[in-house]
């Protein structure tokens, strides 16, 4: 039980959240998926809104999906920002600013390896983006250009009105452990050629 709670959980995921493992077990890389809540679940004194599905936090014994066996790390992520019979819409984001004005150049960065237990952490060896998991998918960014005035979207976007997926995966660069002396994939500097925003 967690502090101060007293509703069951369990310490393997059961369901479509564990796909390699058919349900539970063979965690390899993790120690626990705990804790794992049922759906319908209120957290008992926390009398919370019921949950609307099983989910895992993968917080008790280590930190995060190690073993990159859970939803996030498959490609079932929206893939536009109009919803569809499979997937919701995607949550679309203005340009950053400063005081108004657009940055003239970016870069996309992810630290996805720090948590890839097959990289060695002081060279590139294990590390990939996306990561060596049973869904070979990780998220990425995609520009979206309306004339010039560009949102930006996160999940699976890869193609439409407009759309750039920068590269899909590819967005993320190389590992720049060489240079930060840590795991972290880091893509080119790229020219920001959308518009000043209204």
């Amino acid at each position: 039980m967690a502090p101060g709670i007293t509703d069951a959980y369990w310490n393997v995921c059961h369901g479509p959240y564990e796909r390699s493992e058919g349900g539970g077990g063979g965690e390899g890389a993790e120690l626990s998926d705990a804790f794992c809540y049922p759906q319908g679940d209120t957290h008992g004194v926390l009398d919370s809104a019921p949950d609307t599905i099983t989910g895992c936090e993968d917080d008790l014994v280590q930190n995060g999906d190690l073993d990159f066996d859970g939803t996030p790390y498959w490609s079932e992520w929206p893939t536009g920002p109009t919803p569809t019979a499979t997937y919701p819409s995607s949550f679309i984001e203005k340009y950053p600013t400063t005081n108004g004005a657009r940055y003239g150049s970016y870069f996309v960065q992810t630290d996805v390896a720090l948590s890839e237990t097959g990289c060695s952490g002081t060279t590139t060896t294990g590390c990939t983006v996306p990561p060596n998991g049973p869904g070979l998918f990780y998220p990425y960014w995609s520009r979206v250009d309306n004339a010039g005035q560009c949102t930006i979207e996160f999940g699976n976007v890869a193609f439409g009105a407009g759309v750039n997926n920068l590269g899909g995966d590819a967005q993320y660069g190389t590992d720049q452990v060489a240079t930060l002396g840590y795991p972290e994939f880091e893509g080119p500097v790229t020219l920001n050629s959308c518009k000043q925003p209204k």
